[in-house]
């Protein structure tokens, strides 16, 4: 059976954006990339965190000028926005979800790599639709298959 994360949605999110802003950071310490890149990459997670409800000490300044109005779902779709627009994050989420499915997929008795795609695909799945059209596509080896020209 496929392990799939029992973390909180904020949490799994959270935790990807650090992930991620560790690798960076690693990167960045090697001289691979400078850290204003570096910061341009991790954007669209920590927009994805935000929208997820993550808790994270970047996003306390552009969620406290935004909750002044005390309505928490906004004040996080406005700082997501502010952070990476939907437009920029979905294909970087996309991506990696189906890149952490391939790779699950090629050595499928991996349990951790079973779970890595299990949260992203979480993920992906919680923030899929958008009423402005941006949505998150699904993983291409899940779509319905085309039905033949007639």
């Amino acid at each position: 059976m496929t392990p799939v994360t029992r973390l909180p949605l904020a949490a799994l999110a959270a935790a990807e954006f650090r992930k991620r802003q560790q690798r960076a950071r690693e990167i960045v310490r090697n001289g691979g990339m400078r850290a204003l890149q570096a910061d341009k990459h991790l954007r669209p997670w920590l927009a994805v965190a935000c929208l997820c409800g993550a808790d994270l000490p970047e996003l306390e300044e552009p969620l406290r000028v935004r909750r002044q109005d005390g309505n928490e779902g906004e004040a996080r779709w406005l700082a997501a926005d502010d952070i990476c627009p939907r437009a920029h994050w979905v294909p970087v989420l996309a991506s990696a979800r189906d890149e952490a499915f391939n790779r699950w997929l090629a050595d499928s008795q991996n349990a951790a790599l079973a779970q890595v795609a299990s949260g992203i695909q979480r993920i992906a799945l919680h923030l899929r639709h958008d009423i402005n059209g941006v949505h998150v596509p699904p993983y291409p080896g899940f779509a319905p298959p085309e039905k033949a020209a007639a």
